[in-house]
Order: structure tokens, then sequence, then C-alpha cells
């Protein structure tokens, strides 16, 4: 299985946050958060911003290196 380019299922986790809330706060559509959290896609640059914009993040938090 490829490697995951983020971290936002961990972050959230960290948070106590959900992926249903993630979605209503950052207004990105919940099939899109899930699917990114289940790795299933990756999410574009905008949406990324976004998410850690809702997270209270740098983005930088949200990438695995």
């Amino acid at each position: 299985m490829p490697r995951k380019l983020h971290r936002i299922k961990e972050v959230l986790l960290e948070k106590g946050k959900s992926g249903y809330w993630l979605a209503k706060e950052s207004e990105i559509s919940y099939n899109s958060i899930n699917g990114y959290i289940n790795g299933k896609i990756e999410p574009s640059l905008t949406n990324l911003f976004r998410i850690a914009e809702t997270l209270k993040v740098n983005v930088k938090e949200l990438i695995n290196s």
C-alpha cells in the first residue's frame, strides 16, 4: 500500500475532532474528508490548506516528511 502523504487522521485524533466536524467546519464534503482519513484519496493543496486553517495548525504539521 502506498504511503500516505498527509497526517490528517493523526492530527484529528490529537485534537479530539471527528471527520464529520472537519467536513462541516472546513466546508469540504464529508466524502472527501472520509477519503483522506482512510487513505483512499489525497487532498488537493487548496483543501490541505483549508484543513490546516480549520484545525489551527501549520500546514507543515499535516505533511508526512
